[in-house]
């Protein structure tokens, strides 16, 4: 004799077995034609990464000394002095030597600005006169570079070498 489950237990359509559990289900089959694309040939070794442009470096560190003085500009020189690029070396040289110039003349010009009424004046014209030649400096630094040339500066003191 068969006896049937109550209303409201197991699901209809599905067979039980022996001990109330039910069968595994197998994931849904894809549709067919889509099936995932194979895997993709590599196409060779992985290459290196070419070096930086040195023109980059350059152009960052004059701009960031034209308005940060002398600290990036020695820690440009520190880090690139040692790659063994003679040009930029000089290059970095120069905005150091630029920058130390201009925190050297702002030293003296703070010094004269206790002078009354003729100080400020000279303060003021020495820092707009040396900040225009160091942003014509940075705006140089690159065509400078390229041509293989010295020094960007209109003048500049040789401090480090």
């Amino acid at each position: 004799m068969t006896t049937l489950p109550p209303e409201g237990e197991g699901a209809p359509n599905q067979p039980q077995q022996p001990g109330g559990q039910q069968p595994p289900q197998q994931p849904p089959a894809a549709p067919p034609g889509q099936t995932p694309p194979p895997q993709q040939p590599s196409y060779g070794a992985p290459q290196q990464v070419p070096p930086a442009d040195p023109a980059s470096n350059l152009t960052l560190n004059y701009w960031l000394s034209v308005f940060f003085l002398w600290i990036p500009a020695l820690i440009f020189y520190i880090i690139e002095k040692d790659k063994g690029n003679p040009q930029v070396r000089a290059l970095h040289a120069a905005n150091l030597n630029f920058a130390l110039l201009r925190t050297a003349l702002g030293v003296v010009g703070w010094i004269f600005a206790l002078i009354p009424v003729i100080g400020p004046l000279v303060l003021l014209i020495a820092h707009l006169v040396l900040f225009v030649f160091h942003i014509i400096a940075a705006t140089k630094v690159i065509e400078t570079y390229r041509r293989g040339g010295g020094d960007p500066f209109i003048f500049n003191v040789p401090l480090i070498k």
